[in-house]
């Protein structure tokens, strides 16, 4: 599904088009309710959140996410694609409106709303030779000569976390700025594992030439994260804020969320996920 249009002979990214088919298609029973938006957000590139497919467009859970949650409410979004680290900067100073899938700490609660439409877990990957050693997060941290490579600002639950700490301690974690270069990294063998979600690893396994050749090790399993819409307290109107949650509680609902992600990773992933996220708080 393309998320750029060709209009007066030049292509129109995805937030113009998100805005367009806002402003065109909303039901006429919205017509009365007072501008939902426009809202700024940020899109980053993030396994099949948000990738290039086999035609070079950009696709994913997160665009189709944002577009079906456009048709419900009638809000308006322009998008644009931004780092993460940059992403939280511009939220913790109320600088943007919103952005996707994200975790929601203590720190991000003060200046943002978190609406939950992915529930899922990281997965350390690693290559198939030495994941027949590594059985455990203290295995892995027992070997000094092994190196993991993260996103950079990236939140991967409470196991994970004080696990990375503790490798930051040595030196043995390398942070990045987006999950393709550690994918990248990872394939060029300067790195020996990094972490990623089912909803997240296929793209990125299959560009690198990695596919086949590493292993998932599901090494905390009570790590389950929520991700949501990233709504500024600040910079998004509360009544908006409840359109936007509306809508995504009626498409977890109705099942049009998981049709979305089925698109992107597969109905058995999918399916796990939606139950995931039924059963999280």
């Amino acid at each position: 599904m393309s998320f750029w249009r060709l209009r007066r002979g030049k292509w129109v990214g995805l937030g113009m088009a998100l805005a367009a088919a806002t402003t065109l298609g909303a039901p006429a029973q919205r017509a009365a309710q007072p501008v939902c938006g426009p809202y700024e957000v940020t899109l980053y590139e993030f396994g099949s959140l948000y990738y290039r497919d086999a035609r070079g467009q950009r696709v994913g859970i997160d665009p189709e996410l944002l577009q079906e949650v456009a048709r419900r409410t009638g809000c308006v979004f322009h998008t644009r694609l931004d780092s993460r680290v940059r992403t939280w900067a511009l939220m913790a100073a109320n600088r943007l409106d919103m952005t996707v899938s994200g975790v929601p700490t203590p720190e991000r609660l003060l200046f943002a709303e978190f609406v939950p439409y992915l529930s899922t877990r990281n997965h350390l990957i690693v290559r198939k030779e030495l994941a027949a050693r590594i059985d455990s997060l203290q295995a892995f941290e027992a070997d000094a000569a092994l190196r993991i490579a993260v996103v950079k600002s990236f939140r991967h639950g409470a196991t994970l976390d004080r696990w990375l700490e503790r490798l930051r301690a040595t030196g043995r974690v390398d942070e990045y700025p987006d999950a393709e270069v550690v994918a990248r990294v990872f394939a060029a063998g300067r790195a020996d594992a990094f972490l990623a979600q089912p909803v997240t690893w296929t793209p990125l396994l299959e560009r690198n030439a990695m596919a086949g050749k590493v292993q998932m090790l599901d090494l905390a399993p009570g790590d389950t994260i929520v991700g949501g819409l990233v709504l500024s307290r600040v910079r998004v109107r509360p009544e908006d804020q409840e359109r936007m949650r509306a809508a995504v509680a009626a498409m977890r609902a109705d099942g049009s969320l998981e049709a979305i992600m089925a698109r992107h990773v597969g109905a058995r992933v999918a399916r796990e996920v939606a139950r995931e996220l039924t059963q999280a708080p």
